[in-house]
């Protein structure tokens, strides 16, 4: 006992001879204490401090008013001048371009393209495949890869009211020049008739520059003057040889019989699938049929006829030698003896002519149509290839050659282009013909 008191009494002894030190190290205890807490307040503040967001004040600009440009403008209207016939013709042929004659492999299993069509290949009906080529033929314009061209050569071309034999030469000229022209890989082909109808070609060629020399030595007798020249050295027979007859007769629905004149080589140009046709002539021709026979006339009224005409041939020789002796072609009279008549006794009776049914030119369009489309099967036609609603794809373009009087147009040749979506142009006489070739 009484040493725990002791020891009690040595420690009150020991803090109350320390009691400053005792005091000083609560003290520190109490702000170390302070401390930690202080340090730890301002550590959470500073990591649970918000985000500081920016908000931008929108800015008011000024807006400059656009002004519109005025410029003075002055507009004058030119005079519209009326579209003139195109005029010109070369008469020596010139080659534009030495390109030889294409020979191609055949091409089977492809539709369209190079070689397409019936026959296919170039030299066939098929087409080359290749942009759309353009002919202008005195002013008319056609597009196409297979041109056929079909040229009167008969008595009626060669009249004096339409310029006679010199006309003529120019109109030749003209065409080989356009020829020269087309490209060499457009297919073509030319035909004459006036009694013997002739086409230089079997089938459509390439317009290489061989085919169109072929053209123009074909061409270059033919109507041609020559010295000592016949009355009646005219027609298809003056051309040169190597041409082959136009195929025939062709007969269509709703046709009752053939076509004559440039109706046949159409028919031919159709059956070897030409795209565009031109037809240069000057009159509509025999377009028609028998419809009732011609009437009976006496053996004394034959025999005053008979007479007029050697008195009518005896004219036109005493007129011709003149002619020759002065160095001028000439003078073709048409329609035979009865233009001989007609033109150096008129007013002479005449023997009577038979009953004709005329074809109008929407059955002769019809007919094209028809063998056009059974060409391509290999079949012989039978009946109309054409509809009311269906648009052919062939194009007729007419060129009519008139008096110099501007006589002669006729109007079917119009209706005939147009039902085709062709051109129908015509051109009155040698001077009209000059004017043409010297403009061109």
């Amino acid at each position: 006992m009484k040493q725990g008191m002791d020891t009690r009494k040595g420690k009150k002894r020991f803090f109350a001879s320390h009691a400053k030190s005792s005091a000083a190290l609560v003290s520190l205890c109490i702000h170390a204490v302070l401390i930690v807490i202080a340090l730890s307040f301002v550590a959470v503040s500073v990591i649970q401090k918000d985000d500081q967001k920016f908000e931008a004040k929108p800015v008011s600009r000024p807006k400059m008013k656009l002004r519109k440009l005025q410029v003075p403008v002055n507009i004058k209207k030119k005079a519209v001048q009326k579209p003139k016939l195109r005029k010109r013709i070369v008469v020596q042929p010139k080659i534009n371009q030495n390109v030889p004659d294409i020979k191609m492999p055949e091409i089977t299993g492809v539709k369209g393209g190079l070689g397409s069509g019936a026959a296919g290949g170039i030299g066939g009906s098929g087409g080359i495949g290749f942009s759309m080529p353009e002919i202008n033929i005195f002013g008319v314009k056609g597009k196409g890869e297979k041109i056929f061209i079909i040229l009167d050569a008969s008595a009626f071309m060669m009249v004096d009211e339409i310029g006679g034999i010199p006309a003529y030469t120019i109109i030749k000229s003209e065409l080989v020049r356009i020829l020269e022209g087309l490209n060499p890989t457009v297919l073509f082909n030319i035909a004459i008739y006036g009694g013997g109808d002739r086409m230089l070609f079997p089938k459509l060629v390439p317009a290489t520059q061989t085919n169109v020399a072929k053209v123009h030595d074909w061409l270059k007798p033919l109507n041609a003057v020559s010295k000592g020249m016949g009355d009646k050295d005219y027609g298809p027979r003056t051309a040169a040889p190597g041409a082959v007859a136009v195929p025939g007769p062709f007969k269509a629905e709703p046709l009752v019989g053939r076509l004559h004149d440039w109706g046949a080589p159409t028919m031919a140009a159709m059956r070897q699938q030409a795209d565009v046709v031109f037809v240069l002539t000057c009159r509509w021709g025999h377009q028609a049929y028998v419809k009732k026979g011609k009437k009976a006339w006496s053996e004394s009224q034959m025999d005053r006829y008979r007479q007029k005409v050697a008195e009518a041939k005896a004219l036109h020789k005493k007129e011709n030698d003149k002619r020759r002796a002065a160095g001028q072609p000439p003078r073709v009279v048409a329609h035979g003896d009865r233009g001989l008549v007609r033109t150096y006794l008129p007013g002479t009776p005449l023997p009577p002519m038979p009953e004709w049914g005329w074809y109008t030119p929407k059955e002769i369009v019809q007919a094209f149509a028809t063998v056009r489309s059974e060409s391509t099967q290999g079949i012989a036609p039978l009946k109309s290839g054409l509809s009311k609603k269906k648009k052919e794809n062939f194009t007729i373009n007419v060129i009519q050659f008139l008096k110099a009087d501007g006589t002669g147009k006729d109007q079917r040749f119009g209706k005939l282009a147009s039902i085709t979506r062709g051109e129908y142009r015509t051109i009155d006489g040698l001077e009209a013909i000059r004017s043409y070739v010297g403009n061109e």
